[in-house]
């Protein structure tokens, strides 16, 4: 097999696995499940759920995301007993999955601090004793600071739409002005959703998230067949601009699930908006990386190969467009 061969079968490899991926992706839209633990005594806990997606009966929470404790702790719902030791080591859920994609524990102390253990189904335990000592500078809602960062992380929507920004922008200038404008529009938005001000309905949202990802591959796909600039090319700072407004929304909608405390609510927006520009920026920064890399495939590939790389990112947004469509919509 020559190299031109080897490059294609990889890209078509990759398309193949973004189509596929679309069947169960849920994007944005990852289901939470919440279990808080309040310390009444040293040792004791009193469990509950503060929220169990997607399971309607609370009771059966337990059997189904099976919260995992130390060994020296006795659970029997919803008392926890670590006695002396107190709740120090494995902790999390062996139930992650398809009814729920990620967790979190929220450990309410005795002493007044509050800890924030947030769970993927590829991570599902954590250490207490370790992550108090390296968070307790941190607890409380600062911790919402990793929060922000996994939280863009496992968001392929978002994350798409910043792959299709960055292919079109050719210099470094452009480059900052692009994230600034993206960066000052959701935060808006997220500010202004969090505190109350102006917040429009989640699903409708999301579906139009979708549709700006669909924008951004046409646009792309567009210039590399006609060889004219796109609008995102002429104008990118402004098409994040009104894209990350929508964004936004989308972020404040991931806050909103946590309940957090309106007095909290200050630093609580503050380290997860923090926490979202560190794991964007840190993704941009493997993007650059890769982009060199990128351009020399596309012309190993060839132009029509190219464009059917780009239509899979559309493909991609349109399926979630049509997805999140329905589930809002009323039955008939």
């Amino acid at each position: 097999m020559t190299r031109a061969k080897r490059l294609r079968a990889a890209a078509m490899l990759w398309i193949t696995v973004c189509l596929l991926y679309a069947a169960s992706a849920h994007a944005h839209t990852p289901s939470l499940s919440v279990l808080a633990l309040d310390e009444r005594s040293p040792g004791e806990f009193i469990a509950s759920w503060e929220r169990t997606q997607a399971i309607q009966d609370v009771s059966a929470a337990y059997d189904l995301l099976k919260p995992v404790f130390p060994e020296h702790c006795r659970f029997a719902a919803p008392r926890l007993d670590c006695g002396e030791r107190g709740l120090t080591g494995r902790v999390g859920f062996d139930g992650l999955g398809d009814l729920s994609t990620s967790g979190m524990i929220k450990i309410k102390w005795a002493d007044g601090g509050t800890q924030i253990l947030t769970l993927t189904a590829a991570q599902p335990h954590v250490r207490v004793s370790e992550a108090r000592l390296d968070t307790r500078a941190l607890r409380g809602a600062s911790s919402f600071i990793w929060i922000g960062v996994t939280h863009i992380w496992l968001g392929l929507d978002h994350l798409l739409f910043v792959v299709g920004l960055l292919w079109l922008l050719d210099s470094w200038r452009v480059l900052i002005k692009t994230v600034t404008a993206f960066t000052i529009a959701h935060s808006l938005t997220l500010g202004a959703a969090t505190f109350g001000l102006r917040s429009p309905p989640t699903a409708p949202v999301e579906a139009v998230i979708a549709l700006s990802i669909a924008f951004i591959a046409v646009e792309i796909a567009g210039e590399a067949r006609t060889k004219q600039p796109s609008l995102t090319r002429k104008r990118p700072w402004v098409v994040a601009f009104v894209f990350g407004l929508l964004h936004g929304f989308g972020f404040a909608s991931a806050l909103a699930e946590l309940e957090v405390a309106r007095a909290e609510l200050p630093i609580a927006l503050l380290c997860f908006n923090v926490g979202v520009e560190i794991g964007q920026l840190v993704f941009i920064g493997g993007l650059l990386a890769l982009r060199a890399a990128l351009r020399r495939l596309e012309r190993a590939l060839g132009l029509r190969f190219a464009i059917a790389g780009y239509y899979s990112m559309g493909i991609l947004a349109m399926y979630w467009f049509f997805e999140r469509v329905v589930a809002f919509m009323p039955d008939v």
